[in-house]
């Protein structure tokens, strides 16, 4: 995996806050990753680079920070390829998460609707 994917699979891990669509154990092993990756991260970074960082996971959707962190993580992970293969191994096992987006329109009396939530049961009741 090139260093520029695992830089950007480190940034969504830690942009990662509203674990809402994904089942249980699937956030807690992506918490547990995040947290892992987050250490290994911090342990290449020095200095100023860590208070980037900082700053990244206090406001982790600024996309100035995203590139602020993944322009001092870069040069760092090709300096180090063992963490950066240790931070590849982690990534891969991060749950995937599936992004929808549904649209719902209805007109008339009397109407039912139902979308797709995965894993879900949808129940109509009638008065």
């Amino acid at each position: 995996m090139p260093i520029g994917t695992i830089v950007s699979g480190v940034i969504a891990a830690l942009a990662m806050k509203g674990a809402e669509k994904i089942t249980e154990k699937s956030a807690e092993k992506a918490f547990e990753n995040r947290s892992a990756i987050l250490e290994k991260v911090r342990g290449v970074l020095v200095g100023e680079e860590l208070t980037t960082l900082h700053l990244l996971e206090k406001y982790p959707t600024s996309e100035e920070m995203q590139k602020e962190v993944a322009e001092k993580l870069t040069p760092r992970l090709e300096a180090n390829p063992v963490v950066a293969k240790e931070i590849e191994e982690l990534l891969k096992q991060m749950p995937a998460l599936e992004i929808k987006q549904n649209t719902l329109t209805q007109t008339g009396n009397d109407n039912q609707a139902a979308q797709d939530i995965h894993g879900s049961t949808i129940n109509f009741n009638r008065k």
